[in-house]
């Protein structure tokens, strides 16, 4: 009895084995019916049309019941354009023809990675209710749906049927995420259509430190525009505000944002950081505002457009410097061809320094009219350094130490230091230079306070064998000690420091 169990007992073990067997292999024979047919690339050519075969193009989103549609228009060259025609077109609104020529081209071409059934059984991928339809309608009239359905287990690829078949292929799962767009998605990069020379105002303002600056653009009579602050103060723009504004009149737009009134904060929209306001000489007014710089980028929007969009922070210049960096850094920068004298005083001295420089010329130029006290000034040192150039640059080019717009200014005692400048047409500009403190005086123009103030090394500064750190009224002495103690016309600075 005992060898007849011991008998049953392998022969149950080799019939659950034979089972196993039959199950593993039909379960292995489903797998590979399951990825039958893939190309030897690894690439199965599915759909493809050419834009230029294609009359336009429909998206259907089933979660949005959305739909964008572009069509398709081809001349006798094969050169396309497109129009945008979705749901949610705006008749106002530009959309990028590069952008939509991309679209068209990602959605009528698909390459499968694997075909993995032929037997239409579409609920088990998701296509009996595909996430998109994709519908091509071509030229010669032929109409070809596309579904995409669910992304595999491991997300790298979705499921494709091709209307007027039972096979179901794997694309690249990339392509559920190129069908959802909606016409934020085709707006033109090119945020603003303004020329400079339209441009009648412009006012910039930042929150952050309550900078607020308003500018005229003003044609000068040589044909070129330049920017000058009113309010403020009154006072011209460094070439960096200039960047600043160009480089938003040419911003591009690098992607458009679907914000809405709940996440504004999380773009620093609720309350941004920067604002513009463009108006033109024909009265158009544009209003741009931009967040605070956020891990490298600024969200920004125009008023009234209802789009938001994000901008790189080197595609804007200028919106963090300082406002001493954005207006002119000199006080009363000049040119030597329009000024014909300049009068200094200080205290009970003064001096008179006359020019005639043509245009074209330069203040050391031969047959150039240069006087200090009706002396010649036309003095230099052995290396041909001008002791005139070194007083005329150093009154042009006092620079604005600070700005101070609501100090109050005791002007009891009068100015400590002044000049008059006399231009070409005849008009005298005075700037005049009060103490502030021990080290700086506060700048008046033409009687009126500037907002500004001068360290007083801008005027009284010796700067030794360094010709280009002179004050104005040393720089003054210096001409006026090389025009007493010059030989033909040269005058040894270094024996004199």
């Amino acid at each position: 009895m005992k060898s007849v169990k011991n008998l049953i007992v392998p022969a149950i073990i080799l019939v659950a084995l034979v089972i196993s067997a039959i199950v593993y292999f039909t379960v292995d024979k489903f797998r590979n019916n399951q990825v039958s047919e893939s190309s030897g690339s690894g690439m199965i050519d599915v759909v493809y049309f050419n834009p230029s075969d294609i009359s336009y193009i429909s998206v259907y989103n089933r979660d949005t019941g959305h739909t964008v549609t572009v069509n398709c228009f081809s001349d006798s060259e094969s050169n396309t354009s497109f129009e945008y025609q979705g749901d949610d077109k705006k008749p106002t609104e530009s959309y990028s023809q590069s952008k939509l020529s991309s679209y068209v081209s990602l959605m009528a071409s698909f390459s499968g990675y694997a075909k993995i059934s032929s037997s239409g059984n579409f609920a088990d991928y998701g296509l009996d209710n595909p996430a998109y339809k994709i519908t091509i309608y071509a030229l010669n009239g032929s109409v070809t749906t596309i579904s995409l359905g669910n992304r595999t287990p491991d997300a790298k690829y979705c499921y494709l049927n091709v209307s007027g078949s039972q096979d179901i292929y794997t694309v690249a799962a990339v392509k559920l995420d190129e069908a959802n767009v909606t016409a934020l998605s085709f707006l033109d990069s090119k945020a603003l259509n303004i020329n400079f020379y339209d441009l009648k105002t412009i006012h910039f303002g930042r929150k952050n430190d309550g900078l607020s600056l308003d500018a005229n653009v003003i044609d000068t009579a040589s044909g070129v525009s330049k920017i000058e602050f009113y309010k403020p103060y009154n006072h011209g723009a460094s070439q960096y505000f200039d960047s600043m504004i160009n480089s938003i009149l040419s911003l591009e737009i690098s992607e458009y944002v679907a914000v809405t009134d709940n996440n504004l904060a999380a773009y620093g929209l609720d309350d941004p950081n920067f604002h513009f306001i463009l108006t033109t000489k024909s009265g158009d007014t544009t209003e741009i505002y931009f967040s605070r710089n956020i891990s490298g980028v600024y969200y920004g929007y125009i008023s009234g457009s209802g789009y938001y969009f994000l901008v790189n922070e080197r595609q804007l210049n200028g919106l963090e410097l300082k406002e001493t960096v954005l207006i002119d850094s000199y006080v009363c920068y000049c040119y030597v061809k329009d000024i014909t004298s300049i009068t200094g005083t200080y205290g009970d001295k003064s001096f008179k320094f006359e020019l005639d420089v043509p245009e074209g010329k330069s203040i050391t130029s031969d047959g150039v009219y240069v006087t200090l006290d009706g002396r010649n000034a036309q003095i230099s040192d052995y290396s041909g350094r001008s002791y005139c150039s070194i007083l005329f640059e150093s009154i042009a080019c006092i620079n604005i130490g600070g700005i101070e717009t609501n100090a109050s200014v005791n002007t009891s005692s009068g100015p400590v230091v002044s000049f008059a400048f006399r231009d070409r047409t005849y008009v005298t500009t005075v700037y005049d230079f009060y103490t502030r403190d021990s080290d700086s005086f506060y700048v008046f123009k033409d009687g009126e306070y500037t907002g500004f103030y001068v360290y007083s090394r801008e005027l009284f500064n010796d700067g030794g064998t360094d010709t280009y750190s002179y004050g104005c009224w040393r720089a003054y002495e210096l001409l006026n000690e090389a025009i007493s103690g010059n030989v033909n016309g040269i005058y040894d600075l270094s024996k004199e420091v």
